[in-house]
């Protein structure tokens, strides 16, 4: 056999078995999986409502706009929620009233379904990036990549909130940091310092960053947020609309007719 051959053969030889060392030594190493259902363990940060965290401070344009929302509206016995209105991001992340929140987990795509007001967020993991022309929405845009054992998501194109209760601008960005942690390496003081909640084995962290550069004086405002998992928590419904349509239904209803004498 020629040496050309020869020189040939050999090389193909040794890249093949580097590919079989390779492969069996140092496999791929698997993203975490998120999938199940959670619920927030409260937060330690007292004097926020329904175990909000307490919110970013707003600058002069972000007072002005909120102010005139409240001086219109009587917001104050007025809840949005109370009107089926979705909490929307980051607000759908706090799981208000121990709502939970389910986690469904596909190589492309995270899908986070929230008992809060039957919320859902689509988080895809194919590398695209938000389109132009995609309208804002109450919970945005997200698109998330791996960092190792950590999801990043960008959320962008959220739908402005005058409101009280976490408002802000359109150009409202929130980035997340997914990561897995045992409760034993993290202090977790709850809404009663001296009545910490009993959390033990692997919890889910997710860092949040968020900035708005027209509304908040802080930049890269954190909130750290743990949740538990919830291994026996069936998911329920949340009917809140129901009693909109009721009410609307007495509205409209005929007269009874009159007892025949």
């Amino acid at each position: 056999m020629p040496t050309h051959s020869l020189q040939r053969t050999a090389h193909r030889l040794a890249v093949a078995l580097a590919s079989l060392w390779l492969g069996t030594v140092l496999p791929a190493a698997a993203e975490p999986d998120f999938s199940g259902v959670w619920g927030m363990v409260q937060h330690d940060r007292l004097g926020a409502p329904f175990f909000i965290p307490i919110e970013p401070k707003l600058n002069a344009p972000g007072k002005a706009v909120t102010e005139a929302f409240v001086a219109k509206y009587d917001v104050e016995n007025l809840e949005a929620n109370g009107s089926c209105v979705e909490p929307g991001m980051p607000t759908v992340m706090w799981g208000i009233g121990g709502a939970a929140m389910e986690i469904v987990q596909q190589p492309q795509r995270i899908t986070l379904l929230s008992e809060l007001a039957n919320q859902s967020r689509r988080i895809f993991l194919d590398g695209r990036t938000a389109p132009a022309d995609f309208p804002d929405q109450r919970v945005g845009y997200s698109v998330g990549r791996w960092e190792g054992d950590t999801l990043v998501i960008e959320t962008t194109k959220v739908t402005e909130w005058q409101a009280p209760r976490w408002p802000h601008s359109d150009e409202f960005r929130i980035t997340e940091r997914w990561f897995f942690k045992n409760a034993s390496e993290i202090t977790i003081t709850g809404l009663r310092p001296d009545r910490p909640p009993r959390v033990e084995g692997q919890v889910l962290i997710n860092e949040m960053t968020m900035n708005d550069p027209k509304w908040y004086t802080d930049t890269d405002y954190k909130v750290t947020v743990v949740y538990r998992r919830l291994e026996d928590q069936v998911m329920l419904e949340d009917g809140c609309a129901e009693g909109i349509w009721l009410e609307a239904l007495e509205k409209t209803a005929a007269p009874a007719p009159a007892e025949a004498r």
